[in-house]
């Protein structure tokens, strides 16, 4: 008997594996639908985020024309510019959407 004929049993062939990872689970790919629901909640996320730091910095500005002495102005100028600058990264990619859009559309 040689050696391959010890590896078959009737039509039953024993594999041996040489790496354990290489009979693991397959990963099942991510469907359109996830990937959509997944992009939906991530700009949520976003503009939630934005959202909230549009509310800080203005809570901020309040607080320091009523009670000028609880805030320190630094605080407020930092908290108003992180605002600006979110919102101006925002509409930038908004911006860039709607061109992307408007490109594929026009595509003929």
């Amino acid at each position: 008997m040689n050696t391959i004929d010890t590896m078959f049993t009737g039509h039953l062939v024993s594999l041996k594996t040489t790496n354990p990872l290489h009979m693991g689970d397959i990963p099942v790919a991510k469907t359109d639908d996830d990937l959509a629901g997944s992009f939906a909640d991530m700009l949520k996320s976003a503009v939630n985020k934005l959202n909230d730091l549009q509310v800080d910095a203005e809570d901020l500005g309040q607080k320091m024309i009523h009670d000028p002495g609880s805030v320190d102005i630094h605080t407020v100028m930092i908290a108003a510019q992180k605002a600006e600058l979110a919102l101006t990264f925002t509409k930038a990619v908004r911006d860039e959407a709607i061109r992307s859009y408007r490109e594929l559309m026009n595509l003929r």
